[in-house]
């Protein structure tokens, strides 16, 4: 006996003196593989899963959209010059995954990046009309603007969600990748100040993640390891979160939500979003749109258009909230929220569903008797059950509707790099809650457009064409309102671009989703970091018990 417990006192000891303790592994299982782990040139939503965790924002949004320090390499800031100019005071003390100190120098290089025109980048129109970048000293910079940008802030949650190492972009690479743009050198190695570092990406399988020693944040991340799990199917991801082989997942699906949230093993959060759906539209070619030879031609754009309007009366989008989503979404007023005072008053008294307006401008078109089309579809979650209630409610019209799934490459590659589609069930994440980053998102830039809405251009790609008439104005009046700094003017300049999109119909913005979110009970603290954006933000866990 006495050799017995002499021994189990030497193995106690052993493994207390070795500081042999088992490794706290989170997994977590998301509906789609990232893009790009760049946050300079990422557009999806998976990608900011990653992001979130890798890198710190410049700025972040509280629970409530408001600009917050907390997790913020800003530790604050002050504006002068009547909102033409912001100083910036950045933390001390935080370090790159390399090793490297985070300073001054980085913000500037990471906000010159993305100004850089060669670069691409797809959100330097909300970095704002940067004049001039004044690095005071090593954790001060100093931003000067053409004009007032009063939501230089909250613009800059999602521009600058991820500060990277001064040069860390390094050379973009010679292909484009599935997002559309140029890859860097962070597309797949991605360096931050998060709280998990890189460790590997297994192309259709998972991205791991392993805790940053020298994290700024005491006591963050409460895990050793993340493992970013790629699961498609929906009830695969549900049955590995019942099993416990999973921690947390993104997206559950409406119809179980009431269900899960009975599990006494699971945490469950419902939350307003800002997760839309949508109905692209491609513009640049018939029957929505005008081809390349019929720029200018008045019919061809009055039968687009009048295509274009019968689809927006003619999809029941109540319908489509009830049976897809259980009524959990919010109808979208035109591009924004029906009950936001940002959005246009005349657009709040419009008619959406109407099979007589749907019916009158399908004659218009001269198609009385119907007619054909494609819509492709994301072969995951829910898009394609989405358009196969649209093809349902177009039938009685004799409009033929082919659903098309894809995978979410193939059916972003299809739009960004080709002419050769006619709409697309998709959905489109925001990072902030700004009707303006909305507008831009949707509709402003004029390449690498998500309806091949663009207006005769130098440096129009070769690709694309002139279609739908309207952009041009539509880009002036958001380069007019990004810098409007009162408040009820710039107001009405949204109002302006929300009635242009509508009555043109250049997509068919339909709802935002709530946020359902799911994770297991050993999962400590998680919930307090849950927002409208749809994060996975790993750094409020305080314990796993897992």
């Amino acid at each position: 006996m006495k050799i017995g417990r002499w021994l189990l006192v030497l193995f106690l000891i052993t493994v207390l003196f070795s500081g042999t303790v088992a490794a706290k592994e989170l997994r977590i299982g998301i509906a789609t593989e990232p893009w790009d782990l760049d946050p300079a040139i990422r557009t999806d939503t998976g990608s900011g899963y990653l992001i979130k965790n890798i890198y710190d924002p410049l700025i972040e949004l509280d629970n409530n959209n408001q600009p917050t320090s907390k997790f913020a390499l800003a530790k604050s800031w002050e504006w002068k010059n009547d909102a033409k100019t912001i100083i910036l005071h950045l933390r001390e003390g935080v370090k790159f995954h390399d090793g490297t100190e985070f300073s001054a120098e980085d913000v500037k290089y990471n906000i010159e990046w993305q100004l850089n025109p060669d670069n691409d980048a797809p959100n330097k129109g909300l970095i704002g009309p940067v004049e001039s970048l004044k690095v005071i000293d090593s954790h001060t910079l100093e931003v000067n603007f053409e004009a007032p940008y009063t939501s230089a802030l909250q613009q800059w949650s999602r521009s600058l969600d991820g500060i990277v190492p001064e040069g860390g972009h390094g050379k973009r690479s010679e292909e484009k990748g599935v997002s559309g743009f140029a890859g860097t050198d962070l597309s797949r190695n991605p360096v931050g100040t998060g709280p998990f570092e890189f460790v590997k990406w297994v192309s259709g399988s998972h991205i791991s993640l392993k805790k940053f020693d020298d994290y700024w944040v005491e006591g963050v991340p409460a895990v050793d390891t993340a493992i970013f799990e790629f699961i498609k199917d929906p009830a695969a991801k549900e049955a590995a979160l019942i099993s416990g082989s999973i921690d947390i997942v993104d997206k559950i699906p409406y119809q179980d939500f009431s269900t899960l949230k009975r599990m006494p093993q699971l945490e469950t959060a419902r939350i307003p979003g800002i997760q839309t759906q949508i109905i692209y539209i491609n513009n640049g070619k018939p029957p929505f749109g005008i081809g390349p030879d019929q720029v200018g031609d008045q019919d061809a754009i009055d039968r687009a258009y009048h295509l274009r309007k019968f689809l927006f009366h003619a999809v029941d989008r109540e319908d489509i909230a009830d049976q897809i989503f259980y009524g959990m979404a919010t109808i979208q007023i035109g591009p924004w929220y029906a009950d936001s005072e940002w959005t246009s008053p005349e657009l709040k008294d419009m008619t959406l569903h109407s099979e007589s307006l749907a019916k009158e401008h399908l004659k218009k078109a001269g198609y009385e008797d119907g007619f054909d089309f494609e819509m492709m579809c994301t072969n995951a979650q829910w898009f394609c059950d989405v358009s196969t209630v649209i093809q349902e409610q177009l039938r009685p019209y004799g409009v033929d509707v082919e659903v098309v799934p894809l995978d979410k490459s193939a059916f972003f590659d299809t739009m960004y790099e080709t002419n050769d589609w006619d709409t697309g069930m998709e959905d489109w994440g925001l990072n902030n809650f700004l009707a303006i980053s909305w507008l831009y998102s949707g509709y402003y830039r004029n390449n690498h457009n998500h309806n091949n809405w663009h207006h005769a251009s130098p440096d129009l790609r070769d690709i694309y064409h002139p279609t739908t008439p309207g952009h041009k104005e539509f880009t002036e009046l958001y380069d007019k309102a990004s810098v409007e700094p009162d408040r009820e003017k710039r107001k009405e300049l949204v109002w302006e671009m929300e009635e242009m999109v509508t009555e043109k119909v250049i997509q068919l913005d339909m709802m935002f989703l709530d946020n359902l979110y799911a994770w297991r009970s050993s999962v400590k603290g998680y919930g307090d970091g849950l927002n409208s954006v749809g994060d996975i933000n790993l750094k409020f866990i305080t314990e796993y018990t897992g």
